[in-house]
């Protein structure tokens, strides 16, 4: 029998069974909860975005390293700036200029004075995008006049123009995005190339390049797209799917009242200041992310011991507290029913083929039970099919009183969990 080696890449899947009760934690843009189709019926969904925007600001937290993805790194820079003395215009042309300085193909500036595109970068990167500016105040100030007077000629230009057609200008892109300032790039790139030319400028390209290209823990496990610029393209070390329902869904129509204080104390008039409908659903549902712990050290240059905080606080944020839509009206702040970590030394396995048939109600059990039976028998199938040399080892800790037996050694607390999963990785890694 031929032995098929793998690459070596340790992964650490991190999957979790909770019960939201009836809620709407994430939205469609018609206001009802998201759901997706599979196994032929309608499942509540969780959109991975949501759960990575939420998992990433808590592990911000823990590391306490805050990453801004944003338009407005130019804004958050001349505040800063004009904290220091600057007059605002200047330190946004200062700032805009600095940064198409990069020269990055489609990168330009919104009507709105913010790039066109999201930039994701360390709070540090922009701290010392702001320090590099005001070192070359002196320097930046003729090409910021000539910029203006440039960009005043230019307005005047479009004004009559404007006159002369009556048609109103577009302010927004047809997703709703704020539009391009086309001409504001192109006179700011024009300056932004003169102060990083290589024989009269003074700032290289390198240097403004080397900005954009600031990584720190955070960007290192969630990646980072760039288009245009390889050099600031981190590939993502965490992966999460869409969170389904193990079971099929119904969205449920809730019509609410609000009454109004003054008129009901009054006694004037009875009835509803206000009248609307709102959409929920309660589900069980099943959560998969997976870390791939070899790309995570590899983003971060060797550095083990950060890799390991990222790993930690990976694990912490599966239980920390979510914001979710119609929080106030609904306060579903449940814990997961059920971790279950393995530690895999070949590639990550997720386990949401259990739930391809939808998981029947019981008429005592709701879908908790069920859906915990449906999942350990999953994963001893797959033992069976993958033999189980390839996992380093696997642990699980739940609120049930059901034993998993395929799902590794059961931990007593969450604590134990996370220090047990640790000591795995550590023993995998060698």
């Amino acid at each position: 029998m031929t032995t098929i080696s793998l690459p070596r890449a340790i992964h650490l899947d991190l999957i979790q069974i909770q019960s939201t009760p009836y809620a709407s934690s994430n939205r469609d843009r018609n206001g009802s909860p998201k759901s997706a189709v599979y196994g032929g019926v309608l499942r509540g969904r969780e959109s991975a975005q949501h759960q990575k925007f939420h998992s990433r600001g808590t592990m911000q937290n823990i590391l306490g390293e805050k990453t801004f993805r944003t338009r407005a790194t130019t804004l958050a820079a001349t505040r800063h700036l004009t904290d220091r003395g600057w007059d605002k215009d200047e330190a946004l042309t200062a700032v805009q200029m600095l940064i198409l300085g990069s020269q990055i193909k489609g990168l330009g500036i919104a009507d709105n004075g913010a790039t066109n595109v999201l930039l994701f970068l360390p709070e540090t990167a922009i701290s010392e995008l702001v320090d590099l500016i005001d070192q070359h105040r002196d320097d930046f100030a003729p090409y910021i006049t000539q910029a203006h007077a440039d960009l005043d000629k230019e307005a005047k230009k479009k004004a009559k123009a404007k006159t002369a057609t009556n048609a109103p200008a577009a302010d927004t892109d047809d997703d709703g995005e704020p539009a391009e300032d086309t001409n504001r790039t192109a006179i700011i790139t024009t300056h932004a190339k003169k102060i990083t030319d290589t024989k009269n400028g003074f700032l290289p390209k390198e240097r403004i390049l080397g900005l954009l290209r600031t990584r720190n823990a955070v960007i290192a496990a969630y990646g980072r797209m760039l288009a245009n610029e390889p050099g600031s393209i981190v590939e993502a070390s965490i992966q999460t799917a869409h969170a389904l329902s193990t079971h099929a869904i119904t969205t449920q129509i809730d019509s609410f009242t609000a009454v109004d204080d003054i008129l009901n104390e009054l006694g004037d008039e009875s009835g509803a200041g206000h009248l609307g409908e709102q959409r929920y659903n309660s589900a069980t549902f099943y959560r998969y992310s997976t870390l791939n712990i070899t790309k995570l050290i590899g983003n971060l240059d060797g550095d083990h011991a950060t890799a390991r905080d990222v790993i930690e606080a990976f694990l912490h944020a599966a239980t920390a507290h979510r914001n979710v839509g119609k929080v106030s009206g609904t306060a579903p702040h449940t814990l997961p029913h059920l971790l279950y970590a393995a530690v895999r030394t070949d590639r990550p396995v997720n386990l949401a083929g259990a739930f391809e048939e939808p998981v029947p109600a019981t008429a005592t059990g709701g879908y908790l039970t069920a859906s915990l039976t449906r999942l350990d028998a999953h994963a001893g199938a797959h033992h069976r099919f993958l033999g189980t040399n390839r996992i380093a080892g696997h642990t699980h800790v739940t609120l049930a009183d059901q034993d998993l037996t395929h799902l590794g050694d059961r931990a007593d607390s969450f604590d134990e969990f996370v220090t047990t999963t640790l000591a795995t990785i550590d023993k995998a890694r060698g």
